[in-house]
């Protein structure tokens, strides 16, 4: 009896419990950062998503209200190499002049790019599309671009003006 009134327990919680973890709240998170290659650590907090492949899309606001976007990617190694990248938001592109892909791991690469605080309602808007490092494209699903619209969103409504 014991048995049959847990297994039915198990069937009505269990639905409770997945439907917790899918709305996860989204909240800032106070950290440091370090800008990888000038040795800089910056004080601050942000708030992030993970993608479908893995990777992670993380914003970030300093103190001094400075924002970055910072991606640990999965796909298209290019470790220490310096180009163009370019993030992809809808029919509109941020270019980060001289980005350099750092090595975490044999399978995970960090970019890190300073963005305006204008990229960030874009963001919000439109999410990210793609990002294209050298000649490597990275497209990104409609989940992930929308994944990314919810923390921007967020990300935006802490730094806009108070009306």
């Amino acid at each position: 009896m014991k048995s049959a009134f847990s297994f039915a327990c198990l069937f009505i919680l269990v639905p409770f419990f997945i439907i917790a973890q899918e709305a996860k709240e989204i909240k800032f998170v106070p950290d440091t950062m370090t800008l990888t290659g000038e040795q800089k650590v910056l004080q601050g907090e942000y708030v992030e998503t993970t993608l479908k492949n893995l990777s992670v899309v993380r914003l970030f606001k300093t103190k001094d209200n400075h924002y970055y976007i910072r991606f640990m990617v999965t796909t298209n190694f290019y470790f220490d190499k310096v180009d163009m990248l370019e993030i992809r938001s809808g029919n509109k592109s941020y270019y980060a002049e001289n980005t350099k892909q750092f090595k975490v791991s044999k399978t995970i690469g960090l970019f890190i790019a300073e963005i305006p605080k204008n990229y960030i309602a874009q963001l919000k808007d439109e999410g990210i599309t793609s990002i294209v490092f050298g000649k490597a494209e990275t497209d990104f699903t409609r989940q992930d671009a929308s994944q990314v619209k919810k923390i921007a969103r967020y990300f935006h409504e802490s730094i806009a003006p108070k009306k």
